[in-house]
């Protein structure tokens, strides 16, 4: 009997070890598992840091485009209310006027393109703004954003080259 039960005492031993060995494994790979989806962070503790910096860095550039884009707005509005009063006053001239009706009405059309110009640029550009925020790759987005600031500094320089022709115009 002894030997019966020591022989199933060693059976039930190997089974529970086999068992629980097994089970060892499976948690050494789904520790293994686990671990590797947070590689990344362990390897550098600060790259969530420094990618909300980023984050954020980038948001404050692309407020500070729609910023600079409300100001030229405003100033573009500003230029177009001189140069429609100069109009005015210039349509309002007597008769003997070295300016023609037809000069004015010119003037008059060019105002309306650049104002339309201008709007038409600056839904543009919104929508640039709105694709660069929807940009997840970071170097992208920094590359467009850079990219709209030189482009939004090269048409102001053109509608101020506009707007001079304009009263240049005026004051013939």
């Amino acid at each position: 009997m002894h030997r019966v039960y020591t022989a199933m005492h060693k059976i039930w031993y190997h089974k529970f070890m086999s068992k629980f060995s097994l089970l060892i494994i499976a948690g050494v790979c789904l520790s293994w598992l686990l671990s590797a989806g947070r590689a990344p962070a362990a390897v550098d503790p600060f790259a969530d840091i420094q990618q909300r910096q980023n984050q954020f860095r980038q948001q404050q550039q692309l407020d500070e485009i729609r910023r600079n884009e409300q100001i030229q707005q405003l100033r573009n509005q500003q230029d177009v209310n001189q140069l429609q009063r100069q109009i005015d006053q210039t349509r309002n001239q007597p008769a003997d006027s070295t300016q023609t009706q037809p000069d004015v009405n010119k003037l008059q059309q060019q105002l309306n393109q650049l104002q339309n110009e201008q709007q038409l640029k600056g839904v543009e550009r919104e929508q640039r703004l709105i694709e660069i925020q929807r940009q997840l790759d970071q170097l992208r987005r920094e590359r467009q954003t850079k990219e709209l600031q030189r482009q939004q500094q090269i048409e102001e320089l053109q509608r101020n080259q506009k707007t001079r022709e304009i009263e240049q115009e005026i004051k013939k």
